[in-house]
């Protein structure tokens, strides 16, 4: 092998030797909400007997309370989803000022949730394990419509597993996409995270963040412990790092066929 040839062989290596930490450099996942109609998630999935929608509050030092609720309830799959659970969530905020006179606001929620999120394709040409549905299911109401003529909705989900458990953080306030906090007198849309454990005999508390310090927790439905590891899904930086191995082989094979004597 040539030098050129070697050096270009050398670089291809050191871009798969570099993809391979970036692509595993952190467990933490974001899980885009993918939009689903009410309609269609009350096709694919109905109510658990026995499991009733919980709405509980939680509140605020320096608040009036309750500051608002915390809504969740089970769903089981049905026909072609059935042996899937879905875990709906939606948050809703009082219409009331804190001690400084200003309304409240919701800047992010965190839970465990003990077994890894499932992929499942609800929505044609779109796999996913969490959804985000603007109507009413179940006991849950339809979210507050905004100003805007918008919903609520996080502009993140991320997931990360643990050794035990895993857990997830549902971001609303983000600089990045200039999101806002979910502000008061707002109902969230209906997050549904879905799972192939059942849920838990016990539910497990909620941390939402805000300015003014929570000092009141709500809880939710979780599934049952289960596998916990990262949601099966393309990392862009590995399929990026191999792009940039393939692109630099099919180089060096190029560079070789046009070096060959006449």
């Amino acid at each position: 092998m040539n030098k050129f040839t070697y050096a270009l062989a050398l670089g291809a290596g050191l871009v798969l030797s570099l993809a391979g930490p970036s692509a595993h450099a952190s467990p933490i996942q974001d899980l885009t909400p993918t939009p689903l109609s009410a309609s269609q998630f009350n096709s694919d999935f109905t109510p658990i007997s026995g499991v009733n929608n919980v709405n509980q509050p939680f509140s605020f030092l320096n608040t009036p309370s309750p500051a608002g609720t915390v809504g969740s309830q089970v769903f089981q799959g049905t026909g072609k989803e059935a042996g899937i659970f879905a875990y709906t969530y939606q948050v809703n905020v009082n219409n009331i000022n804190d001690s400084t006179n200003q309304p409240i606001g919701i800047n992010s929620t965190a839970m465990y949730f003990n077994a890894t999120p499932t992929v499942a394709s609800l929505v044609p040409g779109n796999s996913s394990a969490v959804y985000i549905v603007n109507g009413a299911i179940g006991g849950m109401n339809a979210p507050t419509v905004t100003a805007s003529g918008g919903v609520s909705t996080p502009s993140h989900v991320f997931w990360q597993p643990g050794t035990k458990t895993g857990s997830l953080t549902f971001q609303y306030l983000d600089a990045a996409s200039n999101s806002g906090p979910l502000m008061a007198g707002t109902s969230s849309g209906t997050l549904v995270v879905l799972s192939t454990q059942a849920p838990s005999s016990s539910q497990l508390y909620v941390s939402l963040q805000s300015p003014d310090p929570q000092n009141g927790y709500p809880q939710v439905y979780s599934p049952q412990t289960g596998t916990i590891a990262e949601v099966p899904a393309p990392e862009p930086a590995t399929i990026i790092g191999w792009t940039g191995v393939i692109g630099a082989l099919a180089l060096v094979h190029r560079v070789r066929r046009n070096r060959k004597p006449a």
